[in-house]
């Protein structure tokens, strides 16, 4: 017994050591590698620091609703944070990105990527690849990505004569279950394209915009006018929008036409504008400002309505900005069954170029899901903006 304690010993010193000498090995080079690589990441970041630029925007907000789907008996207290990254990797590509954080107080708080993209840009070719936002046709009835981003790419090019653009975007990625053992996945993809003539009074384009097939399918057509009339700008976009036979929306119909009229001219310290919408029921593009315009842009046209309206934007004395909207809205299929008025209102101090105070009150209509029935919605505001 001694014999074999004797013998032992030995070779247990000879593999705690050589197990000791292979940790430290791997110990060693991990972080040498790691040192030299994080030098390598700094160098290259400050060899690059004059291609970056950094900024981004915060706003606080404070606003009391009265809607017919909720009972708000507190304000909302909330925060938007906006994180931006441009960085120029050479002549032709760069890479933006938008970190973005909301925080409803005592309720909900996200923070996610708004925007990663990669940008191509030449004399006569302009590609984004990624997610970010963009929109196709210029009052964005049918081909609005301003505040559901687009997950996919972008290709605009033309000349002064002839302009062409189009995109791809992701919308919905469904994996459904078959068997145990097999998931069937499908995705409701949206593909859109645009020809316009930009001649040196005017310019008129045709929009184009289809997801095959899913949940969200549609097509959707839409013409547009820019020129100028009495001296300010006049745009207009009429469309044509049908869901797909397995579009989640419940009113189902073969056709409804939308129109969007807008003119607006400054005059002094004044800009006056005038709108005129008709939205016929069932009009509901998946990708359109319709879907976000009611609650805090102030717009005062809404989903199945038609109407007429105005408003001004006046710079006052020691930096104070009004701005007011109001219109008179008919839809003959809601409960409501003579004209309403619609009205949003918008006050700013401006202690900077970066930074103001705004009150507001807007007072319009919401549509509900299925983008047919129509609610008051009345929303009393006050907000904190600056952007650095």
């Amino acid at each position: 017994m001694q014999r074999q304690t004797k013998n032992k010993l030995p070779l247990r010193c000879l593999h705690f050591f050589v197990i000791l000498a292979l940790i430290g090995v791997l110990w060693a080079n991990p972080a040498h590698g790691a040192t030299d690589n994080i030098a390598k990441r700094l160098s290259n970041l400050e060899s690059r620091w004059g291609h970056l630029q950094l900024g981004g925007d915060f706003s606080l907000l404070a606003d009391y609703k009265q809607r017919t789907v909720e009972e708000y008996r507190t304000p909302d207290l909330k925060n938007y944070l906006n994180l931006y990254l441009d960085a120029q990797i050479d002549r032709n590509f760069y890479f933006y990105l938008m970190l973005s954080y909301y925080d409803n107080y005592g309720y909900l708080n996200h923070l996610y990527l708004s925007e990663a993209a990669v940008r191509y840009r030449s004399p006569q070719l302009l590609v984004d690849l990624g997610k970010f936002y963009f929109t196709l046709d210029p009052l964005g009835l049918i081909a609005d990505h301003s505040a559901a981003p687009l997950q996919g790419f972008a290709v605009q090019s033309g000349n002064t004569d002839l302009y062409f653009g189009g995109f791809y975007s992701r919308l919905f990625l469904n994996p459904n279950s078959i068997e145990e053992e097999l998931l069937e996945i499908t995705s409701d993809d949206q593909f859109g394209l645009r020809v316009a003539l930009p001649k040196p009074g005017y310019m008129l384009g045709m929009t184009l915009v289809t997801t095959p097939s899913g949940d969200l399918s549609e097509t959707a057509v839409g013409v547009d006018f820019i020129t100028n009339v009495a001296g300010g700008s006049l745009q207009s976009e009429a469309a044509w929008y049908k869901p797909g036979k397995d579009s989640f929306q419940s009113y189902k119909h073969d056709g409804a036409y939308g129109g969007l009229v807008t003119w607006n001219k400054k005059i002094a310290a004044t800009t006056y504008t005038l709108n005129a919408w008709y939205f016929e029921k069932g009009f509901a593009p998946i990708s359109s400002v319709l879907n976000d315009s009611f609650l805090e842009k102030g717009e005062i046209y809404a989903n199945n309505s038609y109407g007429i309206g105005g408003g001004f934007q006046h710079q006052l004395a020691n930096d104070w900005e009004a701005t007011v909207k109001a219109g008179v809205l008919l839809s003959p299929d809601q409960t409501f069954s003579g004209p309403q008025v619609t009205f949003s209102g918008r006050l700013r101090k401006a202690f900077s170029l970066a930074t103001n105070l705004e009150f507001g009150f807007d007072s319009g209509f919401e549509a509900d899901v299925n983008k047919v029935d129509l609610y008051r919605y009345n929303r009393l505001f006050l907000g904190f903006n600056t952007i650095f």
